[in-house]
């Protein structure tokens, strides 16, 4: 251990959303918290309601600290170009979400303190939750395993297992989590609002943790955090972005289970144009069809698509280009069943979702209603 260089004993918020403090040694904030600022070995935090800081440590290891959580960055030693480093966290109420890399060496060590149990780890993930008055942690862990001390009893939570400590008490075993709920399909990429997600009941499920995340360059923040007593959930009005959706079951003893995870993209910006004619479900003959839409506010130009399926898989033209005061593309068609829609794209070359399609029967003869 004496050959071991000692690098600096440091920490980095890489992502830090809402209200994030530094508290002084009295409690008292000190000053707010920016993503990319350095931690020091000693510092408290605290977030505030709707508020997370992503922690990454010396060895890579990274903890979500969710809102109204209090932290203690108690021991950040970093052995340098060892890999490995000793990181020792105090949650005094609140709640982490960590991702620990696997531990290289002897010196390597990644534990969590809190008012009721010590927990040790080498390489796994796991959640804990503590109750700020009584001190009670409840345990949760996804992968991996965990070791948790209290008052000389030891505990291994392994995964899928869960675990309530309370300050003075004999440890428990560790029960298993509820799995993961069932969620039901969803494009990768979600082209308008409002956005819907459902999941299948889950047995033994009082309610469901549902958590939104917003994920900004490799780095996650959770902007909303809520128990459901339903097994869906909508928004009306969410900014373009990526985003992660977790769903988890809670059970009856307070331990959430397994998460159910959705990874998405909101793609919903420059809006696209409404279509306007031919109408949707018209029927005709020529063989020559104009094909007009209302302006759309961002769009510098359009582009339009035409396709004998509805999933625009046999795609018969794509009309790129097309200039904002247009609206309007001429095309010759054979006989036929048409699907037909517009997309919006900014001065930037942004290309927007495009609009719900259109369809049109071509049988000869002008177009009639």
């Amino acid at each position: 251990m004496g050959e071991l260089k000692q690098g600096n004993p440091v920490a980095e918020a890489v992502l830090v959303h809402g209200d994030v403090q530094r508290l002084d040694k009295t409690g008292q904030p000190a000053g707010k918290l920016s993503s990319g600022d350095i931690l020091k070995m000693g510092e408290r935090l605290q977030t505030g309601a709707r508020s997370t800081v992503t922690i990454r440590f010396a060895d890579d290891s990274r903890m979500l600290v969710t809102e109204k959580s209090t932290v203690d960055l108690t021991s950040l030693v970093n052995y340098g170009k060892t890999g490995m480093a000793d990181t020792k966290v105090q949650v005094l109420e609140g709640g982490t979400d960590s991702q620990v890399s696997p531990q290289k060496g002897p010196a390597s060590r990644y534990e969590i303190g809190t008012p009721a149990i010590n927990l040790a780890v080498r390489g796994t993930g796991f959640r804990i939750q503590v109750d700020g008055a009584s001190g009670a942690t409840r345990t949760e862990v996804g992968e991996g395993l965990v070791a948790g001390t209290a008052d000389g009893q030891q505990a291994l939570i392994g995964r899928g297992f869960g675990l309530i400590a309370e300050p003075g008490k004999p440890l428990g075993q560790p029960q298993a989590l509820l799995p993961a709920p069932q969620l039901e399909g969803r494009d990768e990429v979600i082209g308008k609002l409002p956005v819907q997600f459902a999941w299948q009941a889950l047995a033994g499920a009082q309610q469901y943790r549902l958590q939104l995340l917003a994920r900004v360059q490799g780095a996650e923040a959770i902007i909303e955090d809520t128990l459901l007593q339903t097994t869906n959930v909508q928004w009306d009005d969410l900014p373009d972005g990526d985003y992660l959706l977790r769903i988890r079951g809670v059970h009856a003893s307070g331990l959430e289970g397994l998460n159910a995870v959705q990874a998405f993209a909101l793609r919903t910006r420059p809006t696209p144009p409404k279509l306007a004619l031919p109408s949707d479900g018209q029927r005709g003959a020529d063989s020559k069809v104009s094909f007009r839409w209302d302006a759309a506010p961002d769009a510098h130009t359009y582009r339009f698509q035409i396709a004998e399926d509805e999933k625009f898989a046999q795609v018969v033209a794509m009309v790129p280009n097309i200039a904002s005061d247009a609206g309007a593309v001429l095309l010759a068609l054979a006989p036929g069943r048409y699907f037909w829609r517009v997309a919006s794209v900014t001065r930037a070359g942004v290309i927007g979702p495009y609009s719900d399609a259109f369809h049109l029967v071509l049988q000869g003869g002008g177009l009639k209603d």
